[in-house]
């Protein structure tokens, strides 16, 4: 008998990489992590990217992340993530990652690893925001058949984008959809593939009555500042404040529901209207 998996259990058995050599790894892209047209969900192969960069490197944690989205991955099709040792500080490692499908390159980023430090400490305050019980499924406002067996149960703080402009700000609750390992670095990755959600629809906010959008990340970086928890409830807040030349820059915080801020957020992407 075939036992059911859950969306988030799918994300978490994708997130185990094969390494059929040193410093190459495996991961697969199935149902489940694709998005309109069966491209894949750039988000899960930023996580697989951190996962496969993270094997290589012992005692030290992610603390940034910086990558370019190359071709629209393929459903279906495994991927080769190839890991390079750029830097081998005392206190940051780095590694290069390339990923492949049928040897041609979809994605590449730098991931930097720092050791655990000290050090003084500020942040802005967490914004207001309704609390996440109250707030609607953003999947289920939109029709989106197995809402509640996806990944990640994401609440709206604002009016979902339709037609009419409204501002370039928005606000997310974010938590997955089930228990996760007590695991700090798989924590990590999930909180790269949590970033990337809602960036580009910031940008199209103010030009909703240009059509519907058609876009494309383009590229995507992430500073971790804290230990994340991602089946707790985090606070995504973003604004985009700048779009220009065909595209938008948004900009993105989490914080966890205790006030910390646990990471922020850039990304620019191709706006298409139709």
């Amino acid at each position: 008998m075939i036992r059911h998996m859950s969306g988030l259990q799918r994300l978490l058995s994708r997130l185990e990489l094969n390494s059929p050599e040193p410093d190459v790894f495996v991961g697969g892209a199935g149902m489940g992590s694709a998005t309109v047209g069966d491209r894949l969900f750039g988000g899960m192969v930023a996580a697989q990217a951190v996962r496969a960069a993270q094997r290589s490197v012992e005692a030290k944690s992610l603390h940034a992340l910086h990558a370019l989205f190359l071709r629209p991955g393929r459903a279906g099709v495994d991927i080769r993530f190839e890991v390079t040792r750029t830097k081998e500080g005392r206190n940051y490692h780095v590694r290069s990652v390339a990923a492949y499908q049928d040897d041609e390159p979809i994605f590449q980023c730098e991931a930097s690893f720092s050791s655990e430090s000290d050090g003084v400490h500020h942040q802005d305050p967490m914004p207001e925001a309704p609390d996440p019980e109250h707030c609607s499924n953003r999947d289920e406002l939109r029709g989106r058949e197995g809402w509640r067996d996806l990944p990640l149960d994401i609440r709206v703080c604002d009016p979902l984008t339709g037609s009419e402009p409204l501002p370039p700000s928005q606000r997310l609750w974010i938590r997955s959809n089930g228990e996760l390992p007590d695991d700090a670095e798989l924590q990590r990755a999930l909180l790269v593939y949590a970033s990337d959600r809602s960036l580009l629809d910031t940008a199209w906010r103010p030009h909703a009555a240009s059509g519907f959008l058609h876009g494309a990340s383009l590229d995507h970086s992430v500073w971790l500042h804290a230990p994340a928890r991602l089946d707790e409830w985090n606070l995504y807040v973003m604004h985009s404040p700048v779009a220009a030349a065909g595209r938008g820059l948004s900009v993105g915080a989490i914080y966890h529901h205790s006030g910390v801020r646990v990471a922020s957020v850039a990304q620019e992407g191709v706006l298409r209207f139709s």
